[in-house]
């Protein structure tokens, strides 16, 4: 467990394959993507060690969307042809308790190196794609005495920095030609995407719960740069920063990349810019 610092970030790239453990822009599934020339947040896992039996149980939450990854203990949800084991997921903390779904062991696959493996029960993180490397989901399957280097991974540690990363800009409303001329839609023409629940948590500089009525509004759209001007009109405020919770057990994390393709509720950490709450956020140093 040395390779996870409490609280650290790392990205996780696969021995046999050279990509990356992935949250998906689904904010549900998990995949292997190359890393690219712009490091991209969703790569990134922070670790969250939690004590158990006399040892610690490791937690890698995402640090783009906050869930965690975790292990679908469901062998009727079906993968696609080509893949093996069951599927791994990004999950919500919502239980009060440690959800054994999200809970791995981390061990070195030869000492002074770098290379581990990571186990969810006696299932192990493993690639697929070997042969057909098309086939990019991260599964877990039962190891036997396979000693597959498709379930070893390289741990990258990230720094970390209290620094703000920036958020990326909104985009830009589509052309549309409409009777011969060039228009601009807007918001109030169409709405771009499916609506989700926005449920809005004030904290105090110190992070406690300002009240407990956390007020809801529906967002139609995925940027978080329109997401913030929104809460900042709401809060009549324009020093705020956010922040994501995924369950009542979640870590917070800062919210600094557009928000995930579906229509799930989320639930939005409002921070006072400088104040001591949010000084204490972390961020991925790139």
């Amino acid at each position: 467990m040395d390779l996870f610092p409490n609280g650290g970030f790392v990205r996780l790239r696969s021995r046999a394959r050279d990509k990356y453990v992935h949250a998906d822009e689904d904010a549900t599934s998990v995949s292997l993507r190359p890393l690219g020339a712009v490091p991209s947040l969703n790569a990134v896992w922070k670790a969250d060690l939690w004590p158990l039996h006399g040892g610690n149980v490791l937690l890698l939450q995402g640090a783009a969307y906050g869930r965690y990854l975790g292990v679908v203990h469901d062998d009727d949800v079906a993968l696609p042809s080509g893949h093996r084991g069951v599927r791994t997921v990004q999950r919500d903390f919502t239980s009060i308790n440690l959800d054994r779904r999200l809970m791995w062991r981390a061990a070195r696959v030869e000492p002074g190196q770098n290379y581990v493996r990571l186990w969810n029960f006696q299932h192990y993180l493993r690639a697929n794609g070997r042969h057909r490397y098309w086939n990019n989901l991260v599964t877990v399957e039962v190891r036997n005495a396979n000693e597959t280097t498709m379930m070893q991974w390289m741990v990258e540690a990230i720094p970390s920095t209290p620094e703000p990363l920036p958020l990326p800009p909104p985009p830009q409303p589509p052309v549309h030609v409409r009777r011969g001329l060039f228009r601009r839609r807007t918001v109030h023409d169409v709405h771009p995407h499916p609506g989700r629940t926005i449920r809005l948590v004030r904290l105090d500089d110190d992070g406690n719960f300002v009240n407990d009525h956390w007020p809801e509004f529906v967002s139609y759209d995925n940027s978080v740069s329109n997401l913030r001007t929104h809460v900042a009109q709401l809060e009549n405020a324009e020093n705020i920063t956010l922040a994501v919770r995924a369950g009542f057990n979640a870590l917070v994390i800062p919210l600094v990349t557009d928000l995930p393709n579906n229509e799930d509720t989320m639930e939005i950490i409002v921070y006072t810019t400088g104040s001591p709450a949010a000084a204490a956020l972390t961020y991925p140093q790139f």
